[in-house]
């Protein structure tokens, strides 16, 4: 089944969308909440499967075609959509030990992909660097490869370990650099960067999507050249634009892509969207007047080009950032803070979320769906209610027509564990 999770934090990133329509307010940022909300209907739950939260960068879950596929740290197991019981387990591949990180979403065509540890670990260390490329929709596994070439062999990003396009398997690891694979599995070169020799290796810093591919050069001392991004496209590896003097002045080169739409990346200081031959559409420091923006992995959600995110200590305050502007479009403060969220596919801009609120007239609290505008902000609206067993959600997914909602959640009575559970509106 499903762990959600990343090295240093639990990963609660969500990898699917949801189109349902409200049914009535939450009276108020979620302080008090209807006690007659419509319930969810739980269909069914997997059982709960222990997670290591500090060992492993997983996603939690994938919600592709008619399967629902859990990817934990003991395995990767597809469930059938509509009834949750097994349809397949991924055999591990040969030479490999437990799964360690994946893709944040499959492609197009259903195909994901995993990073297992190599088995027993080379020389006492523990790399994360046997690829698997897995089709949900039958579960057979692809291919695999073992990547291991040094202890330190795992990947360098956080919000994409793996990334997955329609042609092509890309992933950096540290002390090993980029690699990239057909879906077939084929092995693809690596694009030439063109700066000085010496920064050819440890100054050049890769970053990689399902579209594209991001070198970042950091090497003045040595080369007497600019500081630079250079963009490539994931599929063909050809180079699409460059943009000089682009690293933080005080931090070394440090990049994760956020979004492909625009392409957006973050450094230790920046939150920069780029356009069409590398125009820069926005460029927002990270420290503000009243707080920092949240960036991690789980912390943050897209939709429709705009980053919806908190930024206070306390993570209850909210805010929507237009990507292909800069244009800081809503702030807003909430009793109970939304989360974990994630993008919609009905109304535009529409937002999915868990939120607390009090039932009128009891002294109890109680976990809400919520729906809402990542344009325009605003109060959510209550669109069903989860049951008190339902434990403590990590991460939200639903069926492509929104009629399920998917959650990954630890169980009340087990909180080293995760499981799915599938509730009808």
């Amino acid at each position: 089944m499903g762990a959600g999770t990343k090295k240093w934090a639990l990963l609660a990133t969500a990898v699917a969308v949801f189109t349902a329509a409200g049914c009535g307010d939450d009276g108020g940022g979620g302080r008090e909440a209807r006690d007659d909300a419509s319930a969810l209907v739980e269909q069914w739950r997997t059982p709960a499967v222990a997670h290591q939260p500090k060992d492993v960068w997983l996603p939690p879950l994938w919600v592709s075609g008619d399967v629902v596929v859990g990817v934990g740290t003991e395995g990767i197991t597809g469930y059938d959509a509509a009834t949750g019981s097994v349809a397949w387990e991924l055999p591990t591949p040969e030479g490999a030990g437990k799964p360690c990180a994946a893709s944040p979403t499959v492609n197009g065509k259903g195909v994901g992909a995993v990073l297992f540890g190599a088995d027993g670990g080379r020389g006492g260390g523990d790399p994360c660097s046997v690829l698997a490329v897995v089709d949900t929709a039958s579960g057979k596994l692809l291919w695999s490869k073992d990547l291991t070439t040094d202890d330190r062999a795992y990947p360098s990003a956080d919000v994409m370990p793996v990334s997955v396009g329609e042609e092509t398997v890309t992933v950096e690891l540290i002390e090993d650099g980029l690699h990239r694979f057909s879906l077939a599995g084929g092995e693809l070169p690596v694009p030439e960067v063109t700066v000085g020799k010496q920064c050819k290796d440890f100054y050049v810093d890769w970053r990689h999507s399902a579209k594209y591919l991001v070198a970042v050069v950091d090497c003045p001392q040595l080369t007497g050249a600019e500081n630079y991004i250079a963009a490539y496209d994931a599929a063909d590896g050809k180079e699409l634009w460059t943009q000089a003097d682009f690293t933080d002045e005080d931090q070394p080169a440090r990049v994760e892509i956020l979004t492909d739409d625009p392409l957006t990346v973050s450094t230790q200081e920046r939150l920069v969207s780029f356009g069409e031959g590398g125009k820069v559409l926005t460029d927002l420091p990270l420290d503000r007047p009243d707080g920092f923006l949240h960036l991690d992995p789980g912390d943050f959600t897209i939709r429709d080009s705009v980053l919806v995110t908190s930024y206070d200590a306390a993570a209850n305050d909210y805010l929507g950032i237009d990507l292909t502007t800069g244009q800081e479009l809503w702030k807003q403060e909430f009793d109970f803070a939304p989360h974990p969220l994630a993008p919609g596919s009905g109304p535009a801009g529409q937002l999915v979320a868990l939120q607390d609120g009090v039932l009128k007239g009891k002294n109890a609290m109680r976990e809400y769906l919520a729906l809402w505008d990542a344009r325009q902000g605003g109060e959510p609206s209550t669109a069903g209610m989860l049951p008190e067993n339902a434990g403590s959600a990590q991460a939200l997914a639903t069926s492509a027509d929104g009629s399920v909602l998917y959650v990954l959640a630890e169980p009340e009575d087990n909180k080293d564990a995760l499981q799915i559970q599938a509730y009808r509106r």
